[in-house]
């Protein structure tokens, strides 16, 4: 390995609050071939996740809205 890892320190894109990019977390992004660091911190990305499968189970049980065409 090239470079030596570090913990980072980020701000989270929600809550603004500063959080560590963990060493051992970096090298979890890496192994996964993530290329980009975290937005979020933990509870941040907690939230989201919930939020995006809540809604994407919703979008999902939603019967299809009639298309009325206008002419």
């Amino acid at each position: 390995m090239g470079r030596q890892l570090e913990p980072k320190i980020i701000i989270c894109c929600d809550c603004k609050q500063e959080f560590v990019f963990t060493v051992a977390a970096q090298e979890y992004f890496l192994e996964r071939g993530y290329n980009e660091e975290p937005k979020r911190c933990k509870s941040c990305h907690t939230k989201y996740k919930k939020l995006q499968r809540s809604n994407n189970h919703s979008q999902v049980e939603q019967e299809p809205s009639e298309v009325h065409i206008v002419e």
